[in-house]
């Protein structure tokens, strides 16, 4: 394998570079965000770019989390480019240079076989670092991040990278009792997901730890709780809407248990929660 240090075009102007006779050439080159707009401008036969791929990849970039995994920018024999136009329009976006691995000389043919893999997911990157309950994890670490970004409803097309994920988790290591909260809940209530509860917890107890354990305690377990407690309401209202078969979103469960927890923490009893979808997230207090 030869490596290289230094941006080496792989096009210089009408005289391309040769891939090597014996078949695919393959090298490590620092991309330049100038030399991924001249490799970009190799791009005509490729897929629909999906921008919040780029925008993903471009905060990582720019955040120095981007890893050379072994991925490599791809082109044909003929110097078109055959795949990888989401990572170097991340490295325009981002501003950064970046370690790549390039292949040149590949039949053209070959994208047909591209990017054909089942991707990796954050919960699969958290399953294979030996961590608990990895699926929960990284839905919850998703919803706190988004809502760290005041995205309260959990509705933009863009999500955390798992750098992303990952460093949220380093800063705020009491996430994990959070999961095991979450989880604990689903096995008793199983009808609100354990992202929303998750998260909703990590929130809570930031505001009053000792109040929270008793909260989710009576959320998964109902016990004690008279007419008109919030908690009580609040399983009542998630239980007949499971009934009637309809479908919530994760942010109405949220702002259900902000609701409900704003009750409890003022003393009022609560006969019905509500939120109307064009309603504002309600804060928890």
């Amino acid at each position: 394998m030869r490596k290289s240090s230094v941006p080496t075009p792989l096009f210089n102007g009408s005289n391309p570079l040769k891939p090597a006779p014996t078949g695919p050439s393959i090298e490590i080159l620092s991309v330049t965000p100038g030399l991924a707009k001249e490799w970009l401008r190799t791009n005509s036969h490729n897929r629909r770019l999906r921008k919040n791929d780029i925008f993903n990849y471009a905060r990582d970039m720019a955040a120095g989390k981007w890893l050379m995994n072994g991925e490599s920018i791809k082109f044909s024999a003929t110097n078109q480019l055959l795949d990888g136009q989401h990572r170097l329009h991340a490295v325009v976006q981002s501003g950064v240079t970046v370690p790549m691995l390039v292949i040149t000389g590949l039949p053209p043919e070959t994208q047909a076989t591209m990017d054909s893999g089942i991707k990796r997911t954050t919960a699969d990157a958290f399953s294979l670092d030996g961590k608990s309950n990895a699926p929960a994890l990284a839905a919850i670490l998703k919803r706190i991040w988004l809502w760290d970004q005041g995205d309260y409803k959990f509705s933009a097309n863009y999500k955390p990278t798992t750098a992303e994920c990952a460093e949220l988790l380093e800063q705020r290591p009491e996430i994990y009792r959070s999961v095991e909260i979450a989880v604990r809940i689903h096995q008793t209530f199983k009808y609100i997901p354990q992202s929303a509860t998750g998260t909703a917890h990590h929130l809570f107890s930031r505001i009053a730890a000792d109040e929270a354990v008793w909260f989710f305690a009576r959320v998964g377990d109902g016990a004690d709780l008279v007419a008109g407690h919030p908690v009580l309401t609040l399983r009542n209202r998630i239980l007949s809407e499971r009934d009637d078969r309809r479908s919530i979103k994760d942010w109405r469960y949220m702002a259900y248990l902000v609701r409900t927890w704003n009750a409890v923490r003022t003393g009022r009893s609560l006969s019905k929660i509500q939120q109307a979808p064009d309603a504002p997230m309600p804060m928890p207090k």
